[in-house]
């Protein structure tokens, strides 16, 4: 299908990225989910293709491209393997990106090749057990002790945490409270005093290598700062053209690819003598699944599109991300119960694609606090419709 408003070499990247992942991600995708295991292989055949650091300048390595081109890559991930997408939109998005924008020249320098190469993977470390949506409530400390910084605290739900090199933390820096005590520095995998604990058993998206980080007197280089305390909203800017590009293009890719596969299914059951796809009524569930579909395709495509325009907007990808996100509950739980008792199977992606989405609702800014965004700027009369 001819996507509307992507140019020729957005097209290309799109079925080329679709059928590497076809051919080489999907076989193992069932198996990274029941086994927990993190597919980081596949990171490396993307690396090997040119499709890490795709947003990254050409000084550093990177291929220069857009937000959408990033968007596209990760939808056609998803449809394949979840899994692989997540890790993808982890180490080619926030952290990265924070580097690109906001890190020294030196910060710049010692990752950004290497992430274009797929040599560093990274990863982005934010809650804890008391500060989710609640950023100023931030407790891991950092203290200054002369030439170094030197950390205690924990934190929770880091996805791809087991895999990475290079993690992005926030910390707290100082006692002003909220977000003006809180910034964010850089950590290297095997610096003393810094563990990756427990994986933490989720619902779904089990191959993502989500674990708890536990700092005990874990000293790093002051060079290490990313961002000096009461500096979190150049942080949030970053964050925002990610919640655009990490997570709706994973609900997206996984919504067509229950799209694609009920779709078959109702095509080849038979049932009263008949194929379940001649029955008028599962038809009507199966149209409205599309529609679903390609309007959330048609928000996440317009979303990104006005990044790379340079017209961000916060209504803009708070609407996108709420309504993908739970487009994509829709559309996955539709296709399981369409599919019968073989929805609720293992040997089959419907249950999967299901638990994958699931979590999207909550991960990046729970779609409750988006809608507070929405409304807010509704309120200021900052969103014209």
């Amino acid at each position: 299908m001819q996507q509307f408003g992507l140019n020729e070499d957005q097209r290309l990247i799109s079925d080329a990225v679709r059928t590497l992942a076809k051919e080489k991600f999907a076989p193992g995708a069932a198996q990274a989910d029941r086994k927990y295991r993190p597919p980081v292989e596949n990171l490396q055949v993307l690396a090997e293709h040119g499709y890490t650091g795709l947003f990254l300048p050409e000084a550093y390595g990177g291929a220069g491209l857009g937000l959408m081109d990033t968007v596209l890559v990760i939808e056609q991930l998803a449809r394949s393997c979840a899994n692989t997408a997540i890790l993808f939109s982890c180490t080619d998005g926030a952290t990265p990106r924070a580097l690109l924008h906001l890190g020294s020249d030196a910060h710049k320098d010692r990752y950004l090749h290497r992430i274009a190469k797929g040599e560093v993977l990274t990863a982005w470390s934010m809650s804890e057990a008391n500060a989710g949506s609640d950023v100023g409530n931030v407790q891991t400390r950092a203290v200054q002790d002369g030439d170094y910084l030197v950390l205690n605290g924990s934190k929770l739900w880091c996805t791809a945490a087991q895999v990475a090199d290079l993690f992005l933390v926030l910390v707290r820096l100082t006692p002003a409270p909220g977000l003006a005590g809180v910034g964010a520095v850089l950590i290297d995998k095997d610096t003393p005093g810094f563990t990756v604990s427990k994986h933490l058993d989720l619902l779904g998206l089990r191959g993502t290598g989500m674990a708890e980080l536990v700092f005990q007197d874990c000293r790093i280089p002051a060079s290490n700062l990313l961002l000096p305390a009461g500096g979190m909203r150049q942080l949030f800017q970053v964050l925002d053209a990610d919640r655009i590009a990490g997570n709706p293009p994973i609900c997206l890719g996984v919504a067509e690819a229950a799209l694609e596969h009920i779709t078959a299914h109702l095509q080849e059951r038979t049932q009263f003598g008949k194929p379940l796809a001649e029955q008028q009524g599962l038809q009507w569930k199966l149209a409205d699944m599309a529609i679903d579909v390609e309007a959330a395709r048609a928000l996440l495509y317009r979303a990104a599109a006005r990044v790379d325009a340079g017209e961000p907007s916060i209504v803009d990808t708070s609407i996108t991300k709420t309504y993908v996100n739970q487009m994509a509950v829709r559309v996955t739980n539709e296709a399981m119960q369409l599919a019968g008792a073989y929805g609720l199977s293992e040997e089959y992606p419907y249950e999967r694609h299901f638990r994958d989405v699931r979590g999207m609702s909550i991960g990046y800014g729970t779609t409750e606090i988006h809608r507070s965004s929405i409304a807010r700027e509704l309120l200021k009369g900052n969103y014209a419709f």
